[in-house]
């Protein structure tokens, strides 16, 4: 096994760091993120295994005319390692922060595979003939070169941990001559099947032609002249779909002069080769692109994202935040392959630092996606804290989360981000520890307080069987588009899905309405006003990848969102935002050669959002406007600021709108507590142990527990604290109001012979068993009990004590 490698890494990082819990989301691997099986050579950056595949023939059906040796052998991989290493030294020369490495598998290298045909003497095309024997050596199912291709690829990619693989076709032309196939192909020298899949050459060509066919795999166009469709000035292709400008043919330049390049032929190519040079559109083409000149290729320069929130724990003195870090991808605009949006960036690194203080390393995750459960010492005086990813090797990094000390915060996006916070001590003021609870319903309304119709639903369930026809349905118009549909889209009933009903497109091929949707027949939803936000149910009909593309009302793509592998009858929801609202029309299908069902679509903005554990709530894809916010406060609760629990709230496109928050408190007192003396449970004008017994005896049926929105009565007054909950604190304060009353020091009561018999069984801070306590007399002691387990312990004192109330 050889290898090649560059590597320029600018980041650092800090030793001072703690880490909690990090969570990987997948396993740890170094496949890109994004790819699907068929997508082995999107663009050249990251990790490559190479794997020559050397022919031997056997002489049982050509006549054997070339042989390997091993001197040759070993001549024709230092070409292999020679030309991988032009296009290591080539990035080097361009001093981005970027590495590139191959590995090259040299095991059919070494032990040639044998073959019943000698390749160099054949026509070029019969390449399908010795590689058909080649991939059912290995167990090929099918009779498909490019699925098999594509699966050995994969496998290769997969065995040594590589982010894309290819193979090269070696056929030996040592005896031959002048390298060439037998007359009458495609091709008389070496040729690729560019995206990944493998290319075919001589063993006597030399190493500048193995790097112009790798140039191939990774989507570069031949640039020479008479190199017909392949290599015109018009074609496009790559990641980011970039013309073929230095191509000779058809270049409108009258006064054009090619650059010289490893994609072109005779000098410009040997050129190429010596001074390690290609012009910009034709490294931009295999990925190499940097239009802000940070020295971070466009593919890669794509922030990545953090999302959650955090709060200073008063008890603790420590920083808590909880969230998610993925990565983010830039959309592939590739006129070829699978346009899977891929990404080699990884969650390198969870920073964190205090006010203005050093970036400081918290955990090391090394994954695509984790989830964070950070819990940081805060230093004394410090009033924000601040929480950023970031990516070691490209150096890109994430949206940094403030955390004010003061406050409970979460990231924001655009749209409109806010809080709820609850005045515990009812002094009118927002106090560090005061945040909000999980679950409030917030509401955004019209600018003149009306409810809002942003979100619509089509639901295949509610609707007749049949076709939809051209009418605007819930906002838009329902079609299909492709090689297999006439453009009818409709409703079917699929009994694979326990009748439920489906979109369904109308196949040329059966005459019919089917649910299933290909490339060949994709779901169109065109919508009758601009959106910020679609999204639609993809159902797997047998490994499956579903996609949903947005575009705007210029037909240019601004979304993409593309499935994990969905086995039959798995469900994924695919869903699109934008911060603005510019989404004209979705299309939506299966891809990678699979098919997906479709369900529910769902398009514009959210109009309710619930709170937090923090009380923090968000609306993403809010359109641009004037808007009002409005939250429902959980029963018992009052507004406090604003006093309408209502608050103005304006978005601006691609912009956050923060701090849209609201206080509320709870009213001093509570309809369970006595107005008159809070005391006097059972509301006899008199304290007595009856009043204690019966907050007891509502605990022996209920336990502790919130009293608002409970089916507990008011009466009796059993919230003797006024707290509106039920716990063993409103029994003690009774309690300790009867010793009060007593004085505390020893006097006699008025014993009125009740003969207590209490059956006690309710949670504490520990474990505890049922206790029975029977009263004789009066208690002379003063107590203090301020827990539950004090309160059992003290039942067995409570008889025939009486006050006046």
């Amino acid at each position: 096994m050889l290898f090649s490698k560059h590597r320029k890494d600018r980041s650092t990082r800090s030793s001072n760091f703690r880490a909690i819990r990090v969570e990987a989301l997948e396993e740890r691997r170094l496949m890109a993120f994004g790819v699907l099986p068929q997508d082995t050579a999107e663009f050249l950056l990251g990790s490559v295994v190479v794997t020559p595949i050397f022919f031997e023939s056997d002489g049982t059906l050509d006549t054997s005319t070339e042989d390997w040796t091993p001197q040759h052998i070993q001549e024709t991989l230092d070409k292999i390692t020679e030309s991988t290493d032009w296009w290591v030294e080539t990035l080097a020369k361009l001093n981005t922060v970027h590495e590139l490495n191959f590995v090259i598998d040299t095991t059919f290298a070494n032990n040639p595979f044998e073959t019943v045909y000698e390749p160099i003497g054949r026509r070029s095309n019969d390449y399908s003939l010795y590689v058909t024997e080649f991939l059912q050596a290995q167990g090929a199912t099918t009779t498909s070169i490019e699925t098999e291709m594509f699966k050995f690829n994969d496998a290769q990619r997969k065995k040594f941990g590589t982010d894309w693989s290819l193979t090269m076709i070696v056929v030996n032309s040592e005896n031959q001559g002048d390298g060439q196939f037998a007359a009458g192909g495609s091709f008389s020298r070496a040729f690729a099947f560019a995206g990944g899949l493998f290319m075919v050459v001589p063993s006597t060509r030399p190493a500048s032609t193995f790097a112009h066919e790798a140039g191939h795999i990774f989507w570069a166009r031949d640039e020479y002249a008479g190199a017909g469709s392949s290599g015109t000035y018009s074609g496009r292709r790559g990641y980011y779909n970039t013309r073929n400008e230095n191509a000779i043919d058809l270049n409108p330049n009258p006064n054009f002069v090619q650059q010289p390049s490893i994609m072109s032929a005779g000098d410009s190519l040997d050129i190429a080769w010596r001074n390690n040079v290609s012009p910009a559109s034709t490294l931009a083409q295999i990925g190499w692109q940097d239009s802000d000149g940070d020295g971070i290729f466009d593919v890669l320069d794509v922030p990545l994202e953090l999302t959650g929130s955090g709060y200073f724990d008063v008890a603790t003195g420590k920083y808590r935040f909880k969230g998610n870090a993925k990565v983010q991808t830039l959309p592939n605009l590739n006129s070829s392959g699978y346009r899977s949006d891929i990404t080699t960036n990884k969650i390198s690194e969870v920073e964190y630092r205090f006010d203005n203080g050093p970036w400081l390393s918290h955990s090391s995750p090394g994954t695509y996606e984790a989830i964070l459960d950070m819990e940081i010492t805060v230093p004394s005086g410090a009033t924000e804290i601040y929480v950023r990813t970031r990516d070691t090797a490209s150096t890109v990094t994430s949206n940094v989360f403030r955390g004010r000390l003061s406050q409970a915060d979460a990231t924001v996006g655009a749209g409109i981000n806010g809080s709820i916070w609850l005045d515990s001590n009812k002094n009118n003021l927002r106090d560090v520890g005061e945040y909000g609870q999980q679950g409030w319903t917030v509401t955004l309304l019209s600018n003149a307080g009306q409810p809002l119709d942003l979100r619509k639903q089509i639901e295949p369930n509610t609707m007749a069987d049949g076709p939809v026809g051209t009418s605007a349905i819930n906002g838009a118009v329902l079609g299909a588009i492709g090689s297999l549909s006439d453009g009818r889209a409709g409703i079917i009933v699929d009994p694979d899905l326990a009748s439920n009903k489906l979109f369904s497109g109308y196949s040329i091929s059966t005459q019919s309405f089917v649910s299933t949707w290909t490339s060949s027949r994709q779901f169109q939803a065109t919508f009758t006003s601009e959106t910020t936000t679609v999204s639609i149910d993809a159902i797997g009909v047998s490994n499956s990848y579903g996609r949903l593309e947005a575009y705007n009302n210029l037909g240019q793509l601004v979304g993409r969102y593309t499935t994990k592998l969905l086995t039959a009858g798995q469900t994924e929801t695919m869903t699109i935002s934008r911060a603005t609202n510019d989404i004209s029309y979705v299309i939506a299908s299966g891809t990678a050669r699979t098919s997906v069902k479709l369900d529910n679509l769902r398009h514009g903005a959210e109009t309710t959002a619930q709170t937090n554990a923090q009380g923090n709530y968000y609306f993403p894809a809010v359109p641009a406007g004037t808007f009002e916010v409005q939250v429902s406060p959980q029963p018992g609760w009052t507004a406090l600021n604003p006093a309408s629990g209502k608050l103005p709230a304006t978005v601006t496109a691609n912009t956050a709108t923060s701090d849209v928050d609201f206080g509320f408190v709870q009213p001093v007192g509570s309809p369970w507590q006595n107005p008159t003396n809070p005391l006097d449970v059972d509301n006899n004008g008199r304290l007595t142990a009856s009043d204690a017994l019966l907050v007891i005896s509502q605990l022996n049926k209920t336990r502790s527990g919130p009293l608002t929105g409970s089916s507990i009565p008011t009466f009796p007054y059993i919230d003797a604290n006024g707290d509106r909950r039920l716990s063993a604190s409103d029994a003690l304060v009774v309690i300790a109001g009867l010793n009060s009353r007593r004085g505390g020091s020893g006097g006699t009561g008025e014993g009125e012979g009740d003969q207590l018999k209490v059956d006690v069984c309710f949670p504490a801070s520990g474990s505890m068993s049922p206790l029975v306590g029977e009263g004789e007399g009066g208690d002379k002691d003063r107590f203090a009990a301020d827990d539950e387990l004090l309160l059992l312990l003290s039942l067995d004192r409570l008889q025939n004590t009486t006050r006046d109330a």
